[in-house]
């Protein structure tokens, strides 16, 4: 059975559907124009308004709000294949969808729905998660951002860092806390217009990834007005762990993307130079990088796709099964860069091949969403009984 057929394995006829687009999207739109954009560091802005009209920027939102209404394993499969060509791209459906179209879903009111994600479906309003704090990033009990009572609202003080998107979105949803001694019981979720006054951000430089527009975001005496607050008040804590079960899940579909593409361009690569008379594919050391990188990839998906198939049974929690995903898949993820670079030699470092830009991307996913070292203590509390859904 070829690998292809293998990845269709309990897929139904709309999945290999939406698959097929997924991909013909990216390798149409995206792969020709990605070597211009990583030369000029520069956001892709016109890819991302293609993605409305096709229904990526609302994948998890229902149709009664403007979206695609897709299932999770369908969700896991767009954000799969558009990581495959680019990580940036398939972080903006990530963001969009698990952390703040998921959370608005869930936890908004009725009012709130209407008005955030429908143009969030549309694609005419991008959206950031205002989570990490220069001194809060896997510890979000720790946030130092504090939201005041203020008449019939509240006022938002404090700064974001590492905030992916910030410059070009029109929603934050902010974590802040009411008092920093309440711990997680503190905390607050809010929805926020970036036009609102007092918002700054900046871009925040970065070695690597710097078409990202990565940025850091201040919050100076922000009113943010009743109805914009999520759920109830202390409720943040509960509202993000949900976030970060579907952002997890996102995160570990777009590092089997990343690392499915480094293993087509390794596959390619091996077959196609020839040294010491023969192609390098045909050398044994060779064989086994690659027979480890395929089976780690396709051991990956699996286990992402578990995440999926819960979700869409309709468990509310999957905390530990996403955990695992995340930790497994981004691991592979790097690895698997790591070992297409060695496989291209030093091509693997130039601007000619990709895999170099795949390996520097693929540290960023061990990090994001909780880095893997909290992935790896959540998952043996989870098995150890200490730590409950």
């Amino acid at each position: 059975m070829r690998l292809e057929e293998l990845r269709d394995f309990g897929l139904t006829e709309d999945q290999r559907m939406i698959r097929a687009t997924a991909r013909d999207f990216a390798e149409k739109e995206i792969l020709p124009k990605i070597d211009d954009y990583e030369r000029e560091e520069r956001y892709p802005l016109e890819i991302v308004q293609k993605l409305g009209p096709l229904g990526f920027l609302g994948c998890l939102i229902p149709e009664q709000y403007g979206g695609a209404g897709l299932d999770y394993i369908s969700y896991g499969i767009v954000c799969e294949e558009m990581a495959r060509a680019d990580w940036l791209t398939a972080s903006v459906i990530s963001v969009q969808n698990s952390l703040v179209g998921s959370t608005i879903l869930r936890f908004g009111s009725e009012d709130q729905k209407r008005r955030f994600l429908v143009p969030m479906a549309r694609g005419e309003k991008l959206a950031s998660a205002c989570l990490t704090e220069p001194n809060a990033g896997s510890d979000l009990a720790s946030l130092e951002t504090t939201a005041t009572r203020k008449g019939d609202g509240y006022v938002l003080n404090g700064s974001k860092i590492f905030i992916s998107h910030a410059n070009h979105a029109d929603i934050y949803f902010v974590l802040a806390t009411l008092d920093r001694s309440l711990r997680h019981k503190g905390v607050c979720a809010f929805v926020v217009e970036r036009e609102t006054p007092g918002i700054s951000s900046r871009p925040f430089p970065l070695h690597v990834l710097k078409r990202g527009n990565t940025a850091e975001v201040t919050f100076e005496d922000v009113y943010v007005p009743r109805e914009n607050l999520l759920a109830g008040e202390g409720e943040g804590f509960k509202i993000v762990g949900s976030a970060l079960d579907t952002g997890r899940y996102s995160v570990a579909s777009r590092a089997v993307g990343q690392a499915q593409g480094c293993v087509d361009f390794a596959l390619k690569y091996a077959g196609e130079r020839v040294q010491f008379g023969q192609e390098i594919g045909r050398f044994q050391m060779v064989q086994q990088m690659l027979a480890d990188m395929v089976t780690s990839v396709e051991a990956s998906r699996l286990l992402v796709r578990r995440v999926g198939y819960l979700k869409d049974a309709g468990v509310e929690r999957a905390s530990f099964e996403a955990s695992m995903a995340k930790l497994f898949a981004t691991d592979t993820c790097m690895k698997v860069a790591t070992d297409a670079v060695q496989i291209f030699g030093g091509y693997g470092l130039a601007a000619e091949f990709p895999v170099g830009r795949y390996m520097q991307e693929a540290k960023i996913l061990q990090i994001g969403e909780g880095t893997n070292q909290l992935q790896r203590i959540l998952v043996a509390e989870y098995a150890l009984g200490l730590r409950k859904y």
